[in-house]
């Protein structure tokens, strides 16, 4: 879980997370970061699994790879993971939902249970969601349903307990993630899908032990950002926002993050992508959920 304690935070010690340490790429200016294009929606092809592969690049910079969440490639011959859903007309959803991911769609992990956050562009009432792991030949590993409940457009986070069910995830393995949102249970073409992949990381004794040991959320940052941890990372800073909503420093942070991974409107092409990217930095976020 990626609850944090409330801290009060300065300028001068935000900006030491983006440039106090020499292993840390800045998150939205690395220079292996490739040019970001559009976030047009990708057509989904039948589901079929050949296995992911974890692309660990040496970085020109002598900087950790990491740092650059794009990095990371979905299956040479498989599908890709799809960072916008929308239903066909007349769904009871508002549309398109953008899964808060890099836009290789693959993430980096060392946790069983990471959280996975959404832009809603609209309201949900008690909609029927459904959320599957699958392994890297497609193979349902766990299923699971609830509802979302949303009473104004923002940034929703999915948490899963440690007490639920949840299926353990091995280190060195890669998974496959779907969110599927109900939005007229008698018709399923009309259900909003994301999905992604999640490349579950082997930490080492010794970065385990630092993990374990620091306990103030930036500092913690900072170590999620040098492993290139992208679920920690977003946790972390969506944890932040939700409760220093106000905070300026956070704000731009989280901005630069979201920017990391093609949703900067001054790198948009058309007008309308320009303000779609506004539109998901601008968003509040609503809630951490969990199930």
């Amino acid at each position: 879980m990626f609850f944090l304690h409330r801290a009060t935070l300065g300028l001068t010690l935000l900006l030491q997370i983006i440039l106090g340490n020499s292993l840390i790429v800045p998150i939205a200016h690395s220079a292996s970061l490739p040019p970001l294009g559009g976030d047009e929606q990708q057509g989904i092809t039948p589901r079929q699994g050949d296995k992911a592969q974890n692309s660990e690049p040496s970085s020109p910079t002598g900087h950790s790879p990491f740092t650059n969440w794009n990095a990371f490639t979905p299956p040479q011959r498989g599908v890709p993971g799809r960072r916008e859903g929308g239903g066909t007309r007349g769904g009871d959803c508002p549309s398109p939902v953008t899964a808060l991911i890099p836009e290789s769609t693959m993430g980096r992990t060392a946790s069983k249970q990471p959280a996975f956050f959404l832009y809603i562009p609209g309201t949900l009432d008690q909609k029927v969601t459904e959320f599957e792991i699958t392994d890297e030949i497609d193979k349902t590993l766990y299923k699971t349903t609830f509802t979302l409940n949303i009473d104004r457009p923002g940034i929703v986070g999915i948490q899963w307990s440690p007490n639920s069910k949840f299926i353990t995830l091995e280190d060195d393995k890669n998974y496959r993630w779907y969110l599927t949102i109900k939005c007229d249970v008698s018709d399923s073409s009309k259900d909003i899908l994301v999905s992604g992949w999640i490349n579950l990381a082997t930490l080492t004794n010794d970065q385990k032990r630092q993990l374990e040991q620091t306990q103030d959320p930036l500092e913690k940052l900072k170590l999620y950002v040098q492993q290139g941890l992208w679920y920690e990372t977003i946790a972390t800073l969506a944890s932040l926002r939700l409760e220093q909503s106000r905070d300026v420093a956070i704000k731009n942070q989280w901005n630069q993050l979201l920017q990391s991974i093609g949703f900067d409107p001054a790198l948009k092409e058309t007008q309308n992508e320009k303000n779609k990217a506004q539109t998901i930095l601008d968003a509040p976020i609503l809630k951490i959920q969990i199930n």
